[in-house]
């Protein structure tokens, strides 16, 4: 009896359940599956409400593969609804990348907000998906399923090593697939592991020690 009870009381105090994702660079899973692995989480941004229950249509998807030129666009659909943090650890178990990693981007691009206009109008949403450099910005700014798996197959583009122009224009190192970090700084300055770019990866490994989020 006196195990049980130290069991239970460690359960307790360990506090909400945390997403179950597999190892960074795990295999991409399908949205039912990605689902699975998403754990109940209170909605800490209320005005987000609109875009997080907002799923593209069928034809919406279709418009968003015709005009995309990104490698993974065929698993982008954005077909998930939830809370912000819900929707988060939906996108980070699809594509394989660390939640608290995509939880870390989305308070150094938008605090949470999907409300977020950047770059003098031309970023929107959860991760600042911005226009002319992506496309469909109006889809990203509407759901925010869509912006969290649209940067989420971006990312793991960029991790797998199918971004090869990035060593064709100015670089600090080599690129090669298996970065998860040089992936996230090349979201921010289209470049790998310049200063530009291992500045803005500081500012996300600071926020993932913070564990920021936390504090909303």
């Amino acid at each position: 009896m006196r195990l049980l009870l130290v069991v239970l009381l460690g359960s307790l105090l360990a506090g909400p359940a945390q997403a179950s994702t597999k190892p960074v660079g795990a295999r991409p899973l399908s949205d039912a599956q990605a689902a699975k692995h998403v754990h109940p989480a209170k909605e800490v941004r209320p005005a987000n409400a609109d875009e997080n229950h907002r799923m593209l249509t069928g034809a919406q998807v279709k418009a968003f593969r015709k005009q995309s030129d990104m490698p993974y666009k065929a698993r982008v659909t954005g077909h998930f609804t939830g809370t912000t943090d819900e929707i988060i650890q939906w996108a980070a178990a699809k594509h394989g990348i660390d939640v608290d990693v995509m939880r870390a981007v989305a308070v150094v691009e938008s605090y949470w907000r999907m409300s977020t206009v950047g770059d003098d109008g031309d970023s929107f949403g959860l991760y600042q998906i911005r226009r002319p450099y992506h496309c469909c910005a109006a889809y990203a700014k509407r759901s925010t399923a869509f912006n969290a798996d649209y940067y989420g197959a971006i990312i793991r583009a960029y991790y797998d090593g199918k971004m090869p122009w990035l060593n064709d224009v100015e670089h600090g190192r080599p690129y090669r697939k298996g970065d998860l970090y040089g992936s996230v700084g090349a979201w921010f300055a289209g470049r790998w592991h310049t200063q530009g770019a291992d500045d803005y990866i500081q500012r996300v490994r600071t926020t993932l020690r913070e564990r920021t989020w936390q504090q909303f």
